[in-house]
């Protein structure tokens, strides 16, 4: 038998067998293609925004980068860019509250969208700056320093309601532990100045007679730096015993060369009389009562996570890819608005960023030592930088077994003026929360901060070891810890601690700061705006929305400017829009249930507790005047110019199903015109009020207080006519709600008046005859 032939076939046979295996692989790349086109355009539509203003930086044939006038252009890559639609680039130097709340407005305002860019550099890996956190190994969280949250400003509280949701409320009490001239050491209630009782005879007596003498001979001149302007105000005296030691521990200068302007509210004056009294008191045997003084006498802590807790909240309400961590600036052409910045951790690469607006937290030394310019007064600014002054500070952490001392546990810190302690401050930190410590009840924790000045010799004493070793023998001696209770140590150098108000500062920082703000660069922060007077965490993130404000709809900053005048006051001009308020006037009453409407809810509390149940949009304590009409009144005469669309007034009893079961019933009931439906009769008395007995008795601890004027009388103080005499309408149980344009019927001074009927007792008549007047106030709805 023949083997069989081999194979063969014709061309157009073959063709046909190969026909299916050359589509399939045709197939197979176009759909590698396509997914490769696809997956490339997602990749540009999701960081386009990010990235449309990244270039490498160019590099010649040796590798070096070129300068920015040289650099190449590609006429095909002009053109494209030119195509593009032009957005405002808008980078933030630094992710502190600064930055935060710089980026927080942009966000709030609808920037970063089709309208803007926004970029924030951060050298770090994570948010928070000089108000970040971290934990040890052992357990031990630590802050950078002292950070307690109070404020001066709605805005940044109700930024902090709403990313933090778990608080701790405290009642500052802080001390000064000092050595008297009988050589004891006690601790003097904070301020010390208004509590000299407390001192040993020698030195209580020298403080009061220079208070006395200041008394008797004011100086009236204006004090040309910050030791003159202590004199003036307490005397040599007490200028002796505490103020020119621990301010120069703090400080690390003399107070001769630094300003007084700083001062404004951070130091109390005494009131000479008071403390005679107290002094009296004290002789006598009498226990007197320590002076509480200060916008922090209450504040509050994050339950977990500390400080920079706060800020990463603070920062996850914000677009994610607004952040690029891990990049350091490392020059800025202000001539051509070009950022050259480093990028990465271990592998280092470099790019360049353009700007229009460039904000930077960054101190502003540092910060002017980056610019690039052939403006010639550049070297000008760089000169008149180095002329800040700053301390550096050392945060030492002492981690303890055990629990707080009986010496230490009613105190929130201690101020160290004597020069046998490294440190200046110690924080019972884990006071704060037991998130600080790795088991409350079995740990506790101090934290001392030491003031090196910016200029030091000899190094040895100021390196970790020394302050580690100095700090504990410190605590030792004033039998605070002994040293078989430490289990861990915690240090961190902060190389600009205090930006110190020197009697040159005002002078640098207005030549500086203007020469910025005409380069569309705005320098604000602890040290990028170098004014510790707003150095806190509330006037640092304010310090950021004010700018934003002014760089897109040119409202005048006030924190920055102005600190005395913004330290003055509460700050309300700025809230985050609601489409409805829930108004409560509080006293114990229970709240849980508010806790469906927690988010919507603005508590006005008028009794002693340290801070809300859980977390509300709003709480402020009020004094407690007026019942809930001062609540009320207080609220509209506030916010008369930012109501939200609707908002309900209530009572904390839960209205006790006399009102509406739900209070958002209200808000239907108000567009309607119908302040609220559960009615009294018509009101026709308009003399005083009828109180039954019972109600006086139920009263008994918290009486009636009779107004001077009939109830006809207050109506036509506030309406500038006689009351009607067909009678009112009204609401039963105070509870009620009202539109905007309901509101804004009557004028701020309608209701101003009405205000200052209920501001002097707990329990008013005039409340009572405001409770008859709610729904005459806003019933029926306004036309368009």
């Amino acid at each position: 038998m023949k083997p069989n032939p081999p194979c063969s076939m014709s061309p157009l046979r073959r063709t046909r067998r190969l026909l299916p295996r050359v589509l399939v692989l045709m197939m197979v790349l176009t759909l590698g293609l396509i997914w490769k086109m696809s997956s490339s355009n997602i990749n540009v539509e999701k960081h386009v925004e990010h990235d449309m203003m990244i270039r490498q930086l160019p590099k010649s044939v040796d590798g070096t980068i070129l300068k920015a006038e040289d650099w190449p252009t590609s006429s095909k890559d002009t053109h494209a860019r030119n195509k593009e639609p032009r957005k405002h680039r808008i980078v933030i130097i630094g992710s502190g509250p600064t930055a935060l709340g710089a980026a927080k407005r942009l966000y709030d305002l609808g920037q970063g969208k089709n309208n803007s860019v926004i970029t924030i550099l951060e050298e770090l890996g994570r948010p928070g700056g000089l108000a970040s956190s971290t934990r040890d190994d052992k357990g031990f969280l630590w802050d950078v320093g002292v950070h307690v949250v109070f404020s001066h400003y709605t805005y940044f509280d109700r930024v902090l309601n709403m990313a933090v949701p778990e608080w701790n409320y405290r009642r500052r009490a802080s001390f000064a532990f000092m050595k008297g001239s009988d050589d004891k050491r006690r601790f003097i209630p904070y301020p010390v100045q208004n509590n000299i009782h407390v001192m040993d005879k020698i030195d209580q007596q020298k403080s009061l007679k220079g208070l006395e003498e200041i008394t008797k001979s004011p100086i009236t001149r204006k004090p040309t730096n910050f030791d003159e302007w202590l004199l003036q105000k307490f005397g040599v005296g007490l200028a002796d015993v505490f103020m020119r030691k621990y301010n120069q521990k703090i400080w690390t200068v003399d107070t001769k060369e630094m300003n007084s302007a700083w001062v404004g509210e951070r130091v109390a004056v005494p009131d000479i009389e008071e403390i005679k009294t107290k002094i009296k008191e004290v002789d006598n045997g009498i226990e007197a009562k320590d002076s509480e003084w200060g916008p922090n006498r209450f504040f509050r802590f994050p339950k977990y996570n500390g400080t920079g807790g706060i800020w990463q909240s603070v920062a996850r309400m914000l677009p994610s890819h607004w952040f690029r961590f891990h990049e350091k600036v490392t020059g800025i052409d202000i001539d051509q608005k070009i950022i050259t910045v480093e990028a990465g951790t271990v592998s280092k690469t470099h790019y360049t960023l353009e700007y229009d607006i460039l904000f930077s937290t960054v101190p502003l030394d540092v910060f002017t030592s980056f610019l690039q310019s052939k403006d010639t007064s550049l070297e000008q600014m760089r000169q008149l930088a180095s002329q800040l002054v700053y301390t550096h500070t050392h945060i030492v952490g002492v981690g303890l077994t055990g629990h707080l001392p009986k010496s230490l546990a009613d105190k929130s810190w201690v101020y160290f003026p004597d020069s046998d302690s490294p440190f200046y401050r110690v924080t019972m930190f884990s006071s704060y929360s037991d998130d600080h410590v790795p088991k409350g009840g079995a740990f506790w924790s101090l934290m001392c901060e030491i003031a090196e000045p910016q200029k030091s010799s000899n190094p040895a004493y100021w390196s970790r070891e020394n302050l580690i070793k100095e700090s504990i023998q410190a605590l030792v001696l004033y039998g605070f810890i002994t040293a078989d209770m430490v289990v861990s140590k915690h240090y961190r150098l902060l190389d600009h601690g205090y930006p110190v108000p020197s009697l040159k500062r005002d002078m640098l920082l207005d030549t500086i700061q203007p020469w910025l703000k005409t380069k569309d660069i705005y320098s604000r922060g602890r040290f990028g705006g170098w004014r510790y007077e707003v150095a806190n965490q509330d006037h640092s993130f304010m310090q950021g929305v004010e700018a934003v404000d002014k760089i897109l709809s040119d409202v005048p900053e006030l924190t920055y400017p102005d600190p005395n005048l913004a330290n003055s006051k509460k700050n309300t001009d700025r809230t985050i829009p609601l489409d409805y308020e829930i108004i409560i006037a509080h006293y114990n009453e229970n709240l849980d249930w508010l806790k469906p409407y927690a988010n919507h809810t603005l508590l006005y509390h008028h009794g002693k507790d340290l801070g809300p149940p859980f977390q509300f949009y709003g709480w402020e304590r009020l004094k407690n005047v007026g019942r809930e009409p001062h609540a009320y009144l207080h609220h509209i005469t506030t916010y008369y110019d930012r109501l939200s669309d609707v908002t309900v007034f209530a009572q904390g009893d839960s209205m006790k199903g006399k009102c509406y079961k739900n209070p958002l019933q209200f808000i239907d009931s108000a567009k309607k015109g119908v302040p609220c439906i559960k009615l009294g009769n018509m009101h026709t008395d308009w003399g005083h009020i009828k109180f039954p007995g019972r109600y006086l008795d139920h009263y008994k601890n918290d009486p009636l207080v009779r107004s001077n004027e009939t109830f006809g009388e207050v109506y036509q103080t506030l309406y500038g006519h006689p009351p009607p005499k067909e009678g009112i309408r009204y609401c039963w149980n105070a509870c009620f709600g009202a539109t905007r344009q309901q509101i804004l019927r009557h004028s701020l001074e309608f209701y101003q008046k009405a205000l200052a009927y209920v501001s002097k007792h707990s329990n008013q008549e005039e409340s009572h005859y405001l409770e008859r007047l709610w729904y005459h106030f806003f019933e029926g709805v306004d036309k368009p």
